[in-house]
């Protein structure tokens, strides 16, 4: 099973849902217990080269009615325009884990999701995922999120400063965002999986040239030195690849993407999205 790379900007597609088990998923040492509040799936999913088209497809028309009808609620699915074309990215909404363990069960007795398996999993090379709880103060998506451009931006926190560090992100970190204009999702925190220590947000833009504008007006603001002075105290921005026993406990990931209605409506073209 393949894993993401760990210093990349990546433009993607948003598109829908994907559904996987969490089977042999373990809560990090240090991270937030798993507790009635709502979870956040995330799945990462390899693509056989030369198959997506016909991989989009199957979930469209077979995969999304069944996982909406065993309870998730969509968030969004990437597919990955830059960087690792073949990788998908997809994060749904449950109830609480009873939740998703009663999607799971649902879906493992029928045979509709049975036939579905069998034609997809030949297209795939491989997957991973995680659960995630969204902070004390966060913002919760839209379900779905309908920006035509959504930046994952992703920091690595050392468990450690994790309540400061989310302290200052819920209390003065985002209102700073928000008063400059910025819209997003998030913090969320990794509650049951790998990468425990990582926190997800996701900014919105109606388009790359709104992205820019916003960007460079935070920027410019006091508002900026502010947030990103308190910020690196907790994150360290310069990420870089490696192994899973060489990553750092500082750092920050980037990931920006493209509207792609589950209608089947076409996309907008742009060029690569920058990080926040």
């Amino acid at each position: 099973m393949r894993r993401i790379p760990w210093a990349r900007a990546a433009l993607l597609s948003l598109t829908g849902l994907l559904f996987a088990s969490c089977a042999g998923a373990t809560r990090q040492s240090g991270t937030p217990p798993v507790t009635a509040a709502k979870v956040y799936g995330e799945w990462l999913i390899s693509v056989t080269p030369d198959r997506r088209s016909e991989y989009d497809q199957l979930i469209r028309e077979q995969g999304l009615p069944l996982f909406r009808e065993a309870g998730g609620r969509m968030v969004g699915w990437w597919n990955t325009l830059i960087g690792d074309l073949y990788e998908h990215v997809t994060i749904w909404e449950y109830d609480n884990m009873a939740a998703f363990q009663r999607a799971v069960e649902f879906l493992g007795s029928d045979e509709r999701f049975a036939r579905f398996v069998a034609s997809r999993d030949p297209l795939l090379e491989g997957e991973t995922n995680r659960f995630l709880t969204l902070a004390a103060g966060g913002k919760p998506p839209q379900l779905p999120e309908s920006a035509a451009y959504v930046v994952h931006e992703i920091h690595r926190v050392p468990l450690g400063l994790m309540p400061a560090y989310l302290d200052f992100m819920t209390t003065r970190g985002l209102p700073l965002l928000k008063k400059q204009g910025l819209r997003l999702a998030g913090p969320w925190v990794t509650a049951v999986g790998p990468w425990g220590g990582e926190v997800l947000y996701l900014f919105k833009f109606d388009s790359l040239s709104e992205r820019d504008e916003l960007v460079a007006n935070f920027t410019a603001h006091p508002d900026s030195s502010v947030y990103e002075g308190a910020l690196g105290e907790f994150v360290d921005r310069m990420g870089c690849s490696g192994s899973a026993a060489s990553r750092p406990h500082r750092r920050a990931d980037v990931r920006a993407g493209q509207l792609l209605r589950t209608e089947r409506r076409e996309s907008p073209g742009g060029p690569l999205a920058q990080s926040v």
